[in-house]
């Protein structure tokens, strides 16, 4: 007999993922004559976990989906089917009633049926880092609302996804399965989290490194897996599940307008800045051929110094915005609270109308002279304090105004209303500067902003809507990979322009 290592979990506190209200029951087509009843949510991964084992055995199970999205009518579902108590997942047999943890009903049914086993030797230590480690580290990058600490979840989940890359190369490599040819525990416990990697990469940008060539294949074998192919998880019913818990648990719609604002900014000025410590190198060399896809220095220069004309424009913009939108509510509730970020604002004039003038300068002194090196530093040096002034500025908008928001009366529906009057003062940011804006985010970022503005300009001004887009379409050779995200997820709106 094997045993789970039982530890409890529990799925009714926003682990399970739940859709649409029917109670479904299902019988497993093995054989209709079921003596075992299932309950529990048709997405949650717990009870997934708990099929997988009983598939694999050969168990036939009753299952019936309690899927009910509101409180009241869950509770009509647990009293009639006698489950006062609600909690799920819940196994019920002839002789036991088990409720609660996946852990107990995995560990009870391979007490009760050890043939064939799901135990293998070396397999503790695995499924105790999947379920104690990995498991509520993948729930919580998936649903991680906090932008500021998503990148930190990103680099723990980074490397329990090398660890178990690790592992199945050394174990797995002559099977399919985290052993091999033995399917086993770790695989029972792996597959229904492993599943979540495809919603998070595409709503969070986490996803496995290419690199972990051993866990990727695994990831991609799994859904053929003989005990969890005949039972698979709606993966479209997943990801449209998690979009909604998304949308209710993220951060208010100006707030994470602005957020992401910030992010794009903080990425241009990290290009600028690097970029042109290149370019300083470039310069130091006494013989060099003209790159045919760079161009020549000078070329690059003006290249660099446009960039950073958008993002001067880009930056105004936010901070008219800021002004105009975001600050006068905070400074109705609480007199004075937004002055320091409003002298910041003026601080940081003088500094970014400065590097505008610096770049002139570089541009129209001699290719190879002395001087042009000296005045590349220059912009380099204030570049890095403009950065340096920025992350301090915007950090400290994150942590002590934009959560505030709310507190200041501004609620969801109103902050809906005030992006299109961001959109209105933010103008050439939306039309003519939207593609290079978009393209200091992320794939998932993108996402999220288009659908930001595009419900916020939902039954109103269609106009502004397909002058956007059509700005993308137009920069399609410029910024491709931003185009190419619109058509993908966003193909209703890629259709408003020809």
């Amino acid at each position: 007999m094997g045993s789970c290592f039982s530890k409890s979990d529990n799925t009714s506190k926003g682990s399970v993922l739940s859709k649409g209200s029917a109670v479904v029951p299902y019988s497993s087509p093995q054989n209709k004559r079921a003596t075992m009843r299932l309950f529990g949510t048709e997405l949650c991964p717990y009870t997934l976990r708990i099929r997988i084992a009983l598939e694999y055995k050969g168990i036939p199970v009753q299952v019936l989906w309690l899927n009910a999205d509101d409180e009241n009518g869950r509770s009509k579902q647990l009293l009639a089917y006698m489950l006062p108590d609600g909690k799920l997942p819940l196994l019920q047999s002839e002789d036991h009633t088990i409720s609660g943890s996946s852990d107990e009903i995995i560990d009870y049914i391979e007490g009760k049926f050890p043939n064939p086993s799901l135990s293998y030797k070396g397999s503790r230590e695995w499924v105790e880092l999947i379920r104690d480690k990995f498991s509520p580290l993948i729930l919580k990058a998936l649903y991680n609302a906090d932008m500021l600490s998503q990148q930190e979840t990103a680099n723990q989940l980074d490397a329990l996804f090398a660890k178990l890359d690790a592992a199945i190369g050394k174990h797995g490599s002559k099977g399919p399965y985290f052993f091999g040819n033995q399917f086993s525990l770790v695989d029972v416990y792996l597959v229904p989290f492993l599943l979540l990697e495809r919603p998070l990469s595409f709503f969070q940008g986490i996803s496995i490194d290419p690199a972990y060539t051993h866990l990727r294949g695994y990831s991609m074998r799994m859904t053929s897996f003989a005990s969890y192919a005949p039972i698979r998880m709606d993966l479209d019913l997943l990801h449209e599940s998690v979009s909604k818990n998304l949308e209710q648990s993220g951060p208010p719609p100006l707030v994470a307008m602005t957020l992401l604002q910030h992010h794009s900014i903080l990425q241009h000025l990290e290009k600028l800045v690097v970029t042109t410590e290149e370019l300083i190198a470039v310069s130091k060399q006494p013989c060099r051929a003209v790159d045919p896809v760079k161009g020549s220095l000078l070329m690059q220069i003006k290249r660099l110094s446009a960039n950073y004309s958008q993002l001067l424009q880009f930056m105004l913009e936010h901070a008219q915005m800021e002004e105009r939108v975001v600050f006068p509510p905070l400074e109705k509730a609480e007199r004075g609270l937004t002055k320091t970020a409003n002298e910041i604002h003026a601080r940081d004039l003088p500094l970014m109308n400065g590097i505008k003038e610096d770049f002139k300068s570089v541009i129209a002194l001699d290719n190879g002279s002395l001087g042009r090196r000296e005045a590349l530093l220059t912009v380099s040096h204030r570049l890095r304090d403009l950065k340096v002034h920025t992350i301090e500025h915007l950090r400290e908008e994150e942590t002590e105004l934009l959560p505030l928001m709310t507190a200041a009366g501004v609620g969801t529906k109103q902050q809906v209303t005030l992006i299109g009057n961001c959109l209105e003062i933010m103008e050439s940011t939306h039309t003519c500067l939207f593609p290079f804006m978009l393209s200091g985010l992320e794939p998932h970022q993108i996402h999220k902003y288009l659908n930001l503005v595009h419900k916020s300009l939902q039954g109103g001004n269609k106009v502004v809507l397909s002058r956007m887009i059509s700005a993308l379409k137009q920069s399609e050779d410029e910024h491709p990979s931003v185009w190419a995200i619109v058509r993908e997820r966003f193909p209703a709106l890629a259709c408003l322009v020809p």
